[in-house]
């Protein structure tokens, strides 16, 4: 398994446990509830949807009989993702509970960082899937 397939799984885990915790934490603290927002993003995005980076990673080239198109691009999408994800539930936790000036554009900033990830995943597997001469390993 690769380091960008574990990385993935990984995080994709640790996601779940701060998701569930926050969640749990809901029921002792009911102050906390307007992090509802945050609670579905680490969930949803930080666990399924890094799960499903690294397993497509480890399965999709094996099922196409190729290698990943590119493993450095998706080490990038791992950081790229990580940042944006992280960022994006800093600033709407703050953003939760204060209404800061250009926490929007920031919060939008570490969004759009996260969705070019998405767009890197989706070319890489792509290239992989569909065609195209691997790139270096």
């Amino acid at each position: 398994m690769s380091k960008t397939t574990l990385g993935f799984i990984l995080t994709g885990l640790a996601y779940l446990t701060l998701g569930t915790t926050l969640g749990v934490l809901f029921l002792v603290l009911p102050d906390l509830r307007p992090l509802r927002t945050v609670h579905a993003h680490l969930n949803l995005v930080g666990f399924m949807t890094f799960f499903v980076f690294g397993i497509a990673y480890h399965i999709l080239p094996r099922f196409r009989g190729r290698p990943l198109y590119s493993e450095s691009m998706a080490w990038l999408q791992l950081w790229l993702a990580n940042v944006g994800l992280v960022g994006l539930m800093v600033l709407m936790g703050i953003g939760a509970f204060a209404d800061l000036a250009g926490l929007m554009a920031l919060t939008a900033a570490f969004g759009a960082a996260l969705a070019v990830s998405i767009y890197l995943f989706v070319y890489n597997l792509g290239k992989t899937i569909f065609g195209g001469a691997p790139k270096e390993q």
